[in-house]
């Protein structure tokens, strides 16, 4: 019971933390108050999950907090590296255009 109390007031208070920091974006905001809130349903009411779980054909609420936890880091790991990938593409484009705006920006700082 403690645990949960307290694993409870951790999940609260990192709620409202990602809720201050996604201010402008609606559907962040969203999806901080759904993915957040129903980790503190499946946190208040721990049959919640098992009977989830029977519902999906999965045998125990724990393999089905399991499972989907590994999709929501797939989930993560492919916006990582779309987000970096964009970045990478970005700082290309600018170094180019610099490059070319003073093509004899290196040998000046040579001399």
């Amino acid at each position: 019971m403690i645990f949960q109390v307290l694993f409870a007031v951790v999940t609260a208070v990192m709620m409202f933390y990602f809720l201050i920091l996604t201010r402008r974006s609606a559907l962040r905001r969203l999806f901080v108050l759904a993915f957040f809130g129903t980790g503190l349903l499946f946190i208040v009411y721990p049959d919640l999950t098992m009977k989830l779980a029977h519902v999906v054909g999965i045998g125990r609420g724990a393999d089905l907090i399991f499972y989907l936890s590994i999709l929501f880091l797939l989930f993560l790991c492919f916006n990582f590296y779309v987000r970096f990938h964009v970045l990478e593409e970005r700082m290309t484009r600018v170094v180019r255009e610099l490059a070319l705006q003073n093509p004899f920006m290196e040998e000046d700082r040579a001399s």
